[in-house]
């Protein structure tokens, strides 16, 4: 039963406070649908109220009238319900990746407009393992380890994310939730669908409990990201491409990567690679320089390290 779940999830990770309005993200796929059904039944025991949005878009035919049944359940339920359409650039970036931008985008617009004080969405245990998982297999450092959150900054709130993906679907199935299946859940050209449905079910054979062993791996990296990010020093202002070591240098290893990431994060627009936060990391100590790749490099002046940016620079890291 998924429903005292949420409700611990909702205590225990602070999502919600007696009186806020959550806007719900529901696609009509089952995660999303029992992730309103449920809200919807807890909302008292909460002190919260809801309304609905749905979001078309336009990748496929059938879109439309999904978003028209999200309605019609929201209307069932007595939730109000909006929706908005967005135009996906079917060029360029991953699609996926664009329309996810795209999506919160909109949802931000509409708890804007109906005063919602959270954005609920549907993101479940499974969710979680599989981008730790993502993460790692790219070489992902402590933040990326991190995985989803289950608190955003901007009040994007995940009320499954202690819950199994198979008994959100159970629950929707017994309730006979009108739901619908997303066809890209099952296109092997997406790498969440391939970690998915081959690469995690390889390692629940190893291990029943992989899920919750990467998705605790999660949560031990928040605290730690949490942790790390109260200890950092303030960076320069923005724009300000240069300072002294001295301070940097005395700072705790991890502390100090952290610092370095985030200066070269902001100023670059870049992710710095771990390779390249090593070299730039050895500046603090000798002369040299670090080429990080489209056109920007990090060097030992005197005792300070300068950022510049330079159009004819390899994309290759190298120190001299």
């Amino acid at each position: 039963m998924i429903t005292s779940t949420v409700r611990r999830t909702l205590r225990e990770r602070a999502l919600v406070e007696t009186g806020d309005h959550v806007l719900v993200a529901c696609s009509g796929g089952p995660d999303s649908t029992a992730l309103l059904h449920v809200l919807h039944w807890v909302r008292a025991d909460m002190g919260i109220t809801l309304c609905a949005a749905s979001i078309d878009h336009g990748l496929r035919a059938e879109s439309a009238s999904e978003v028209l049944q999200v309605g019609d359940f929201a209307g069932s339920l007595g939730i109000p319900f909006r929706s908005a359409s967005i135009e996906v650039p079917k060029e360029g970036a991953s699609i996926q990746g664009r329309a996810r931008e795209l999506r919160y985008q909109a949802l931000h617009e509409i708890a804007r407009e109906s005063k919602a004080t959270r954005i609920a969405v549907g993101h479940t245990q499974d969710d979680q393992a599989e981008t730790v998982l993502a993460r790692i297999l790219r070489g992902a450092g402590l933040r990326g380890l991190g995985g989803i959150e289950a608190r955003r900054a901007d009040g994007v709130i995940r009320p499954l994310f202690d819950c199994r993906r198979a008994d959100v679907l159970a629950y929707a199935e017994e309730r006979r939730l009108p739901f619908i299946e997303d066809p890209s859940n099952h296109q092997r050209a997406y790498e969440r669908v391939r970690i998915r449905h081959e690469l995690l079910p390889t390692l629940l054979r190893e291990d029943a409990r992989v899920v919750e062993h990467l998705c605790a791996l999660g949560d031990e990296a928040a605290e730690l990201n949490e942790a790390l990010d109260a200890e950092v020093p303030e960076l320069p202002a923005p724009g300000e491409r240069s300072f002294r070591v001295a301070a940097v240098a005395r700072l705790a290893p991890p502390t100090r990567v952290r610092w370095l990431r985030l200066w070269l994060a902001r100023e670059t627009g870049l992710t710095p690679s771990r390779s390249h936060l090593t070299d730039v990391g050895r500046l603090l100590t000798a002369p040299g320089e670090v080429l990080l790749g489209s056109g920007w490099s990090v060097r030992r002046d005197g005792d300070e390290l300068l950022l510049e940016y330079r159009e004819h620079r390899r994309t290759r890291s190298t120190r001299s």
